[in-house]
């Protein structure tokens, strides 16, 4: 189930409504629940509330902006988060899950290991033990990847999904677990990621994605993200996992920026 709502207060004299609607793509289904004041799935200011519930498989939802003026205005802001009905929300969760004590999160600012293999177009598998892989700007896209955490901490894991062109949104994995198709000659052109389970408040997930000849973006959690236009390949994709201290982890930077990190290229190929 997810939640959708309209997070934007434009002007009263140049409104801007956003419509729901199930899309013919995927085998699933979407019951919407609006909220009081919301009618024909329609958002319309700040606010206005959609819950969707998705069922019988994956899916898709098409969001249509409509502005009533001609005027350049910000972008309207429409926020959509992932109702968790896992065992996570149990406020004993953490007691039932394991007898042993959470241990103490140490306190550094420095983004655990990540292990980040893709499938590029042309050159194969290649694997980055800093987090990222390809490259901007690059013609070459990425066909899938998978995101290794060799030393991932009890109670939290990385979730992520993406759609391969001409298809729906992929389900959910989590880390080790290839998504994409390789070998297809398909590009991925939206991607999402997310941390769950009872320890995820101690975790900050930041890094940035790129399609086509976009500029980078920066990666934004429970939510997927995709190219101007909705179709640019995925072409480079940058990952970290920083432990949250009392104090602000900083942000962490694009490894494009100043590359000169080499990626491992692996010669072995394997079914996604």
């Amino acid at each position: 189930m997810y939640i959708f709502r309209y997070a934007s207060q434009p002007p009263a004299d140049k409104p801007v409504c956003i419509a729901l609607q199930q899309a013919p793509l995927g085998k699933g289904s979407i019951d919407f629940f609006p909220a009081e004041g919301v009618s024909k799935n329609m958002l319309t200011k700040l606010g206005d509330t959609i819950v969707a519930r998705v069922k019988g498989g994956v899916t898709t939802i098409l969001i249509t902006e409509y502005h009533m003026f001609d005027a350049v205005i910000d972008p309207i802001d429409l926020r959509i988060d992932r109702i968790d009905t896992s065992p996570a929300i149990m406020r004993t969760f953490a007691v039932v899950a394991g007898g042993e004590p959470t241990p103490a999160i140490a306190a550094s600012t420095a983004p655990m290991p990540l292990a980040l293999t893709a499938h590029l177009q042309t050159t194969g598998e290649v694997t980055s033990h800093e987090g990222w892989v390809g490259t901007p700007n690059s013609n070459e896209f990425i066909e899938s990847f998978a995101v290794n955490w060799p030393n991932k901490p009890a109670g939290v894991d990385l979730l992520y999904t993406c759609m391969v062109a001409g298809s729906g949104p992929s389900r959910n994995v989590s880390t080790g677990t290839f998504v994409g198709v390789r070998g297809e000659g398909l590009p991925l052109i939206c991607a999402g990621f997310s941390l769950v389970g009872p320890q995820r408040k101690h975790y900050e997930l930041t890094g940035h994605i790129v399609f086509g000849n976009a500029e980078p973006q920066s990666l934004v959690t429970n939510q997927m993200m995709h190219g101007p236009t909705g179709t640019e390949p995925l072409v480079a994709l940058h990952i970290a996992i920083t432990p949250v201290t009392k104090m602000n982890a900083a942000r962490s930077k694009s490894p494009w920026e100043h590359s000169a990190q080499p990626q491992k290229i692996s010669a072995a190929s394997q079914l996604a």
